[in-house]
């Protein structure tokens, strides 16, 4: 199932493409409203290493800071191959190396909650651009 970009909070929209951005896999969204009193969403994503999963937290946290957007907490401990990023009650974010996402089966667990396949192309085409002059030597 897909969604219209602009019916998505903005804390939504701002993970979607920092995910997408930073080459996380399988993005999914989960619509927990009515379901979870903590969170109204889970954004959920597949790493492929540490080192993409620490970066993709640094990114959430300047991101979201700039952006005045709320921003509770990081659960990450080195090796647990799972990350958390909390922003409240609009949305927690799942970062997982693929054997532990297998593992945790958020979208099984949360079955009875909107499961939504995000595309790419919906959180970064605008930015396609901006990324090749970031690059180009001058």
């Amino acid at each position: 199932m897909t969604t219209n970009k602009k019916d998505l909070p903005e804390a939504i929209q701002l993970g979607a493409s920092i995910l997408f951005e930073l080459r996380a896999q399988n993005v999914q969204l989960i619509d927990l409203r009515g379901i979870k009193d903590v969170t109204d969403f889970f954004l959920i994503a597949t790493c492929e290493s540490e080192a993409q999963m620490q970066a993709i937290l640094n990114e959430f946290h300047k991101e979201f800071k700039a952006n005045k957007l709320p921003s509770v907490g990081v659960e990450y401990k080195e090796g647990v191959r799972w990350a958390v990023f909390d922003a409240g009650l609009d949305l927690m974010v799942h970062l997982f190396e693929e054997e532990k996402r297998n593992e945790i089966a958020l979208d099984r667990l949360y079955a009875d909650g909107k499961i939504m396949e995000l595309n790419e192309a919906d959180f970064v085409k605008n930015n396609k651009n901006k990324k090749s002059d970031d690059n180009e030597l001058v």
